[in-house]
């Protein structure tokens, strides 16, 4: 079935627009024609019809649906179409992505101010903590994965694409020696090929992209390939009260430990790691006398 604006699925839902379109799947804004609302929809692409991308996109939504109450995109529903390719209804997002975000400050020569990415960023922590404790790891956290969504619209957060989540116990979508991720925020360990791996990677992400934030850059000197995994695996962390000097001397210590290139030397909870960088980067209230 081609898809296409105008087009009514499952006697639904109206295809308003394609939003975009990645490796295996398209999203579309629709309206759905029982409660009114606009939605977005997210359909495997025809022809990826590898069991294991049909299990992965599943393996998504289920994801994304236990996880209702945080700050993961809503999942409205899970369908399949005629021709048996999987679709998923989520809630329509307003706003842009915290990678766009960024570049958009980075270009004015900006950073964002400590409050503002404790602000963004908390959200985010919680759902993760929430994610872990059912045993579901995101395994691609980046800027591009977080969206912020307009004040018009409701303000806040939203975490996406858990394309690549593992849930613990289930069996591995990923072949033996592939990647998942992106780059420049894959843990030291994924570089590695170390095969069971925890939640601790997500954990090493949420520190790449607290540093993103605060810096204007990524930590590693390097963005290629053969660089990062080298420098994931033995480079020396920068030091980020040198890079911004507003920031107390103690984030270093957080760096070193939120990056620590060994799973066991680095913090052992998203949870942990959060409380240690609020600790950190708390506004101290003026004394009034």
């Amino acid at each position: 079935m081609e898809l296409e604006p105008g087009q009514v699925v499952e006697g639904r839902y109206r295809l308003l627009a394609r939003r975009g379109a990645g490796a295996y799947g398209v999203v579309f804004r629709a309206r759905d024609l029982e409660t009114r609302d606009e939605v977005a929809i997210k359909f495997l692409k025809r022809g990826a019809a590898d069991p294991a991308l049909l299990q992965r996109f599943e393996r998504e939504a289920i994801a994304m649906a236990r996880l209702r109450g945080t700050a993961a995109v809503y999942v409205h529903a899970l369908g399949r179409l005629a021709d048996g390719s999987a679709y998923i209804v989520m809630e329509l997002l307003h706003g842009r992505e915290l990678e766009r975000y960024l570049k958009e400050a980075e270009r004015a020569g900006g950073r964002l101010k400590a409050q503002k990415t404790l602000e963004l960023l908390r959200p985010i922590a919680r759902t993760l903590e929430a994610a872990h404790g059912q045993g579901i790891i995101h395994r691609d956290l980046k800027p591009g994965n977080i969206f912020v969504v307009d004040p018009e619209h409701g303000g806040g957060v939203r975490l996406m694409d858990f394309g690549l989540v593992k849930v613990m116990g289930a069996d591995s979508l990923t072949a033996d020696g592939m990647v998942a991720g992106t780059p420049s925020y894959i843990a030291p360990e994924a570089w590695r090929g170390v095969k069971h791996l925890d939640h601790r990677i997500d954990v090493y992400s949420l520190g790449v992209i607290v540093f993103r934030c605060l810096s204007g850059r990524t930590p590693s000197p390097t963005q290629s390939l053969l660089g990062l995994c080298e420098w994931a695996q033995k480079g020396e962390r920068p030091s980020l009260h040198q890079l911004r000097r507003s920031l107390p001397e103690s984030i270093d210590a957080w760096v070193h430990k939120a990056l620590a290139a060994q799973p066991e030397d680095r913090f052992q909870t998203v949870g942990a790691l959060w409380s240690s960088l609020e600790s950190i980067l708390v506004d101290v209230p003026a004394s009034p006398f």
